[in-house]
């Protein structure tokens, strides 16, 4: 039984994101090992609990360029001071800046969850972006196991720094949990009707989401039903006033649920969801949506078509017009989609099971306790 503690997410119980990948993972090594998870105060209470996981919650400093740096740097001191693991599981590539010192005392696993440093380039000014960069070189060379739940990232890795990274890409509950009964009404009370809408959902609304793609692409269709919008749009303010300010009346906007079954619930009753992000590593949206085997139109950046392959509908990204065009074409022809998402819906629990990627991890973890 190996000491495995896990830094660079922001706690548990998930919300989503990396979270939800560690959580998975937990859930079904806890007899196993014994884990310890570093968690912000501010993400959830001090008294939560987990069965099985042993939680540290600690402080962080305020702002969106402080508060994850200082949670990672506290998180690593109370490891080196106060802990006595076998392995660190260090989640995200910007956390690995404190791999020097972890390495002091520990074996790294090091994972990357794609995004901050390749895909957020957009979102941060031009010194964030070369910090966030430069963490790439301690995530590569001074983990002892480097991985990544993107195919895409993992060639990035390899091509750019000639280091083994390997793939072992996030997955799905055989049998999600959903709440359908619980959102009728809500929906209802929003003028949506059941099944008779289509959908985009994310934890934090942002340019690369492409939220802005499928409001122009909506607009040009003369459709009456409504676009559900579920998210956080207020983490790029300017971004979130402007998506208001151009969606008509059938646009609603519902704050993000960190409730999985009410999310789910939401994704469940809808006609189509709509997942046109610009970048990605592997989303865990876009699996448990087609896990859930609901009609999904997604972008065709190779991140998403490395998760579905030839059981996707794809549009050609940042192209709202051939978005429009698809959602005319699923609008139109119910029977055809529906069957691409059955069969989307058979790949991704037979690809993609939490059961055999947390044993992949597992694996890892022994081997790497007895070298």
């Amino acid at each position: 039984m190996a000491k495995i503690a896990y830094i660079g997410i922001k706690g548990l119980p998930s919300k989503g994101g990396a979270e939800r990948v560690v959580e998975a993972i937990v859930k079904r090594i806890s007899n196993r090992h014994e884990l310890t998870v570093y968690c912000s105060n501010d993400y959830n209470s001090r008294d939560t609990t987990m069965p099985g996981v042993r939680l540290v919650h600690l402080p962080t400093l305020g702002g969106k360029h402080l508060k994850s740096p200082s949670l990672f740097l506290l998180s690593s001191f109370h490891a080196l001071l106060f802990g006595n693991y076998d392995i660190i599981n260090i989640h995200n590539v910007e956390a690995s800046f404190v791999l020097p010192l972890l390495r002091l005392k520990y074996k790294i696993v090091a994972t990357s969850h794609g995004g901050t440093v390749r895909g957020a380039r957009s979102k941060w000014g031009s010194i964030a972006k070369k910090i966030m960069a430069w963490t790439e070189y301690p995530f590569v060379f001074l983990s002892n196991v480097t991985t990544s739940v993107s195919e895409t990232d993992s060639k990035y890795f390899k091509d750019k720094y000639n280091r083994k990274v390997v793939y072992i890409p996030n997955g799905v509950e055989k049998q999600p949990v959903m709440d359908r009964q619980v959102m009728r009404p809500f929906l209802k009370s929003l003028g949506v009707e059941d099944n008779n809408y289509i959908l985009f959902a994310a934890g934090r609304i942002d340019p690369t989401k492409g939220c802005h793609l499928l409001i122009e692409a909506f607009q040009t269709l003369n459709l009456d039903m409504k676009v559900v919008i579920v998210g956080d749009l207020n983490q790029e303010p300017e971004y979130g006033k402007k998506m208001r300010q151009i969606a008509d009346e059938r646009f609603v906007f519902v704050p993000f649920t960190e409730s999985k079954e009410k999310l789910f619930g939401i994704v469940q009753s809808c006609r189509i969801f709509v997942f046109p992000s610009i970048k990605e590593a592997m989303s865990m949206m876009l699996m448990e949506v087609a896990s859930l085997g609901v009609p999904l139109i997604s972008s065709d950046i190779p991140e998403n078509k490395s998760v579905l392959g030839k059981h996707g509908v794809y549009f050609q990204s940042e192209d709202s017009y051939d978005l429009a065009r698809k959602l005319n074409w699923a609008i139109d022809n119910p029977m055809e989609i529906e069957q691409v998402a059955l069969e989307a819906r058979k790949f991704v629990e037979q690809a993609y099971s939490w059961d055999k990627i947390s044993e992949i991890y597992d694996q890892l973890y022994q081997k790497l306790y007895e070298d």
